[in-house]
């Protein structure tokens, strides 16, 4: 079953016209950001301005004339680690020319590098990309399992989404945002129906263009953005109980 509140909507920018499209996927939003991101102060609908420990990755899909904006996370030299939903277009056709940006603090800056491969798991709303060179030498470290994240944990969220719940594809963060949660599930469902770790947002609220991007318990990567509904819940994918399936694609 999906989650009922609203998913985290990609938000895609039509390069020859200049005009910015929303993709819906029910519980999840992911958002591709506009090629110059405009907005309000750089926060996730709130939250603050954070530096980037290295590894957090921003995410631009290209397919046709559209390019679908996520943020993702780099787990090992040539992989990264980021939603399931952020690698369809709005068509449903799996996206296979895909930019990634290492590192920086802002949208378009650091390491670049391009997706030779693209695997998506069957059981979560989790994609991993095969980079086509090393992409750097700082690694999210992800959960082991799914005790790593605990219900009242304290954790943080990053991304480059929508500082808005309005107009998203115009509303993109230039610079990368953080927000502090608590977690108040971990039995709970992302986008298709995986599972999933819930988290209260009491100081900044995931939106469109955060999807894929880290929850990170104490600095350990439990979680992937999967769904939000824009305001006090999210969801993240679980990292630890897809922790098996990463390790037989990427070897992490």
């Amino acid at each position: 079953m999906r989650q009922s509140h609203g998913r985290l909507v990609r938000a895609a920018t039509l390069l020859a016209a200049g005009v910015t499209a929303l993709s819906a996927l029910t519980t999840a939003t992911a958002v591709a950001a506009p090629t110059t991101p405009t907005g309000t102060s750089p926060a996730i609908i709130g939250g603050s301005t954070a530096q980037n420990p290295g590894y957090i990755t921003r995410f631009n899909g290209h397919s046709g004339t559209y390019t679908y904006f996520c943020t993702s996370t780099l787990i090992a030299a040539r992989w990264v680690l980021t939603a399931r939903h952020c690698v369809f277009d709005s068509n449903n056709r799996q996206i296979s020319d895909i930019d990634l940006y290492v590192g920086s603090n802002q949208s378009n800056g650091g390491t670049h590098v391009k997706a030779s491969a693209v695997y998506t798991y069957g059981s979560g709303d989790l994609a991993l990309l095969k980079l086509n060179a090393n992409g750097g030498t700082t690694f999210a470290k992800l959960a082991s399992g799914t005790g790593d994240a605990r219900v009242n944990d304290a954790a943080t969220v990053y991304g480059w989404g929508s500082t808005s719940k309005d107009n998203e594809g115009q509303n993109q963060s230039p610079v990368l945002k953080k927000a502090e949660v608590t977690i108040s599930s971990v039995n709970s469902q992302d986008y298709v129906g995986g599972p999933s770790i819930q988290a209260r947002t009491p100081n900044g609220a995931v939106a469109g263009g955060d999807s894929g991007g880290p929850m990170l318990d104490k600095g350990i990567q439990v979680g992937v953005a999967s769904t939000s509904n824009r305001s006090t819940v999210t969801d993240y994918a679980s990292v630890g109980a897809a922790r098996s399936w990463i390790r037989q694609i990427s070897g992490v």
